[in-house]
């Protein structure tokens, strides 16, 4: 998995392109990225690392997946990989893989796309692109099905609430809003993709802190939502502020995409001019891939570099301080999936784990677990503490 990341970090070089004075609303957090002057102490912001090894048995054996989630309330792991999700407590011991349930007959799915850990129902949601929603246990026992109608494919998912889910469709720049009751769906355009598709397929476009829903578009987008539930509509609270680095729209060949279209030809050319700016995009631009926060902090991976695995931004929000760290220096650290209070998650390959921990931020605890562990073994969950 992390030679396919090398590879597609490697087609992305350097653009320095001069961003405008923007305008923001009232509340509008804007956060002040770092590109360059990385720091040399990553004990200027990491407090410690720790591992969580995920018990390797011949049911629980997966890879790094496509998608992976992490839910604090419940302390589970859930990956998505080839077709099959596979469930882990926050200790790491093995809970069950979603194999048995893969089939024609009722209770069971055969094509999904994405999932997501539905808290109101404790369980699992399985989606396929067709909008039929599959939830079950984190063990793989069936607990209900509901089926919705979009427009178009849809390719991910969310329970907004108890009453309400949340579909992103793979062709437009909107989010459904879907009413379980009546299975209406609400389409709610949202604005500042730059272009699509520049991003890693591993990001969370959609996740809850406490009570409240948030919203992270793929692609190249600098804003990050709130989803105001009562109201239906996207509420930006956080832009990033690339400065002399941020893309430009109007410097940029080809189109964003994302619009309704009901001509066969103007489809068949936004598709070519979509393709034009997203290869633009990767071989020009300094590019976020990845993009995460919680209440106290914002995490952004970003590739500036024509090789290498790219660079990590962490802000703290409270002190409104960040710091940059990039390959090598001192370590490389992994592209996280999940950011829960001050932890910010990732999920490893055992044969990685030297590359990007620092033993110097590790207990003898730690450092014992790290050289366990053998290549065969499961993936392992890094926990890096931010400061």
């Amino acid at each position: 998995m992390m030679k396919n990341v090398s590879l597609i970090l490697g087609l992305v070089i350097v653009c320095a392109c001069t961003s405008t004075d923007r305008r923001f609303s009232d509340g509008m957090e804007v956060i002040p990225v770092k590109v360059d002057h990385p720091t040399k102490d990553p004990a200027s912001f990491l407090e410690k690392i720790e591992l969580v090894p995920l018990e390797t048995n011949d049911s629980s054996l997966t890879s790094i997946g496509s998608k992976v989630v992490y839910d604090k309330e419940d302390n589970l792991f859930a990956i998505f990989s080839k077709s099959a999700v596979y469930t882990f407590t926050g200790g790491g011991r093995y809970i069950g893989n979603s194999k048995k349930r893969i089939g024609q007959g009722p209770q069971e799915y055969s094509f999904v796309v994405d999932m997501n850990y539905n808290p109101y129902l404790k369980g699992i949601d399985f989606l396929n692109p067709y909008g039929t929603v599959y939830t079950y246990s984190p063990a793989f026992e069936f607990i209900s099905q509901r089926k919705f109608q979009p427009e178009s494919v849809v390719n991910h998912l969310m329970a907004l609430d108890a009453d309400h889910d949340i579909f992103l469709p793979g062709e437009f720049s909107e989010v459904l809003f879907a009413d379980r009751k009546t299975r209406q769906i609400t389409p709610i355009p949202y604005e500042g993709t730059i272009s699509g598709g520049n991003g890693l397929s591993s990001q969370n476009n959609l996740f809850h802190i406490g009570d409240d829903a948030y919203f992270v578009p793929s692609g190249l987008n600098y804003y990050l939502y709130r989803i105001d539930a009562k109201e239906k509509k996207l509420v930006p609270i956080i832009y990033l502020d690339f400065g002399k680095y941020e893309v430009k729209e109007e410097d940029l060949p080809g189109s964003v995409g994302g619009k309704r279209t009901d001509s066969d030809e103007m489809r068949r050319k936004l598709s070519e001019d979509v393709q034009v700016r997203r290869k633009y995009v990767k071989s020009n631009c300094v590019v976020p891939m990845l993009k995460l926060f919680s209440d106290e902090y914002v995490y952004v991976y970003f590739v500036k570099k024509n090789m290498g695995m790219g660079s990590h931004f962490i802000y703290n929000r409270k002190k409104r301080k960040g710091a940059l760290l990039e390959e090598e220096a001192p370590f490389s650290m992994y592209p996280g999936f999940a950011l829960a209070d001050n932890v910010l998650f990732a999920l490893c390959e055992p044969d990685w784990i030297e590359r990007v921990t620092d033993r110097k931020l590790m207990s003898a605890e730690e450092i014992r677990k790290m050289e366990a562990l053998k290549e065969d073994d499961n993936p392992v969950v890094v926990k890096y503490y931010l400061k």
